[in-house]
């Protein structure tokens, strides 16, 4: 099944430019992801994923998320 989720990071200015976190982005396994830039130094990424359930498919993209962008903070999970 799949289930769409927002995930909203707050960013540590040591991440470099928005180019820098989209390119960690690109070549990471959330690549699947729709980013956008809205409030400074945060970035939203809309996720559309296969899983068993909503809570496996979010767990899944906050460890790639962890993994692309280390030191950035989850601030919000948007499940609908």
């Amino acid at each position: 099944m799949v289930h769409d989720f927002t995930l909203v990071y707050a960013l540590d200015s040591g991440m470099g430019s928005q180019e820098d976190v989209l390119r960690r982005l690109a070549d990471s396994d959330c690549a699947d992801a729709t980013g956008g830039w809205g409030r400074p130094g945060h970035v939203g990424l809309a996720f559309s994923r296969k899983a068993s359930d909503r809570d496996a498919a979010v767990t899944l993209a906050t460890a790639k998320m962890a993994q692309a962008l280390p030191g950035a903070v989850l601030v919000r999970v948007d499940a609908a």
